[in-house]
C-alpha cells in the first residue's frame, strides 16, 4: 500500500489552480504558493495576496495612507510665518512717513520668499528644494543692499537653512508631498507615534518628575498601564516595556531624592523642618 498523495490530492493554490500550495494563510486559510505568500513589514505569520493589503494586517501602508497628502505640522508652521512675513512687511510700509529706497528693496526682497512659502503649504512639489535655498538667497540680497553687514546677514540665515533642512528629510513632511518613503522609515515614524505611546509618556513624565515630583505619580500610573500594554508578538506589535519600567522606576526615584535633597536644603537654609 503506497502512502504518496498523488498530485491531483494535494492542495492547490487559490489562485493558481496548478501550482502546488506551500501553506496557509494565517488570516482566511486560503492555500497559498510561493508566488502568492506574502509577509508584511512587522509580521511574522503568513498571509494571502489579498489579506496581506487589508489595513490590520498591512498595518504600515495603512498608516502611509492615513497621513498621505495629508498637512502636516512644519506646513502649517511656514504657511503661519509666510503670512506673518506678509503683513509685516505691509504693516512696515504703511506705518510712519514714505520708505526710503533701501526699505522698498528690503521689502520686495522678503515678499520674494511668500510664494515659496505660500506653495510650500500648498504642497507644492517644487516648494520643498526651494524652502533649503530661499534664507541663502534672502541672504545674499541682503548682503548685496548691506555690504557692510553680508556675513551677519548670511550667519543669520545658517539656522533657518538648518531648519529647512529637517523639515526636507522629515519623513511625515515627505508624506505630506506625496513623495516614496521607504519601509524602514515608515516604521521608525509609526514605533515613534503609535508604539505604545503611554509607555513613552511615562517615561517623559519620569523625568520630568525629577525635577517637577508632582508628575511622578503620573510616571508610575502610564508606566503601569503600558507595561501591561506591551504585546511584542501582537500585530502590530506592541513594545516600549524598557520605557514603562524606566518611567515606573523614575516615578518612585522623583520624590525620594527630593526628600533626600530638599528637606535637608530647606531645613539648612530656612529651618523648616520642626525638629525634636
Amino acid at each position: 500500500m503506497s502512502l504518496e498523495v498523488p498530485p491531483s490530492a494535494q492542495p492547490h493554490c487559490a489562485v493558481h489552480p496548478d501550482v502546488l500550495a506551500g501553506g496557509t494563510c494565517s488570516r482566511c486559510g486560503a492555500f497559498v504558493c510561493a508566488d502568492c505568500v506574502r509577509f508584511p513589514l512587522g509580521s511574522e505569520r503568513v498571509f494571502c495576496v489579498a489579506c496581506s493589503k487589508r489595513p490590520e494586517v498591512d498595518y504600515l501602508e495603512a498608516f502611509r495612507l492615513e497621513h498621505w497628502g495629508r498637512r502636516d505640522s512644519w506646513a502649517w508652521t511656514v504657511g503661519m510665518l509666510t503670512l506673518s512675513l506678509l503683513l509685516g512687511v505691509f504693516l512696515s510700509l504703511a506705518s510712519g512717513g514714505a520708505p526710503s529706497r533701501k526699505e522698498w528693496l528690503f521689502s520686495a526682497l522678503y515678499l520674494a520668499s511668500v510664494p515659496v512659502g505660500g506653495a510650500f503649504f500648498l504642497g507644492r512639489p517644487w516648494a520643498r528644494p526651494a524652502l533649503v535655498v530661499t534664507p541663502l538667497v534672502l541672504a545674499l540680497g541682503a548682503g548685496v543692499l548691506e555690504p557692510a553687514q553680508r556675513i551677519h546677514h548670511l550667519l543669520s540665515a545658517l539656522p533657518f537653512m538648518f531648519v529647512a533642512v529637517l523639515i526636507h528629510r522629515d519623513v511625515r513632511n515627505r508624506l505630506f508631498f506625496r513623495q516614496p518613503v521607504t519601509p524602514g522609515a515608515l516604521a521608525a515614524m509609526w514605533n515613534r507615534l503609535r508604539n505604545n505611546p503611554i509607555a513613552r509618556q511615562a517615561f517623559h513624565f519620569g523625568l520630568s518628575g525629577l525635577l517637577m515630583p508632582l508628575l511622578s505619580p503620573l510616571a508610575v500610573v502610564c508606566g503601569v498601564v503600558g507595561l501591561f500594554r506591551v504585546k511584542p508578538q501582537a500585530h502590530p506589535p506592541i513594545g516600549r516595556r524598557g520605557q514603562a519600567l524606566a518611567g515606573i522606576v523614575l516615578g518612585v526615584l522623583g520624590p525620594l531624592l527630593w526628600m533626600l535633597v530638599l528637606l535637608p536644603y530647606l531645613d539648612q537654609h530656612f529651618g523648616l523642618v520642626r525638629k525634636d
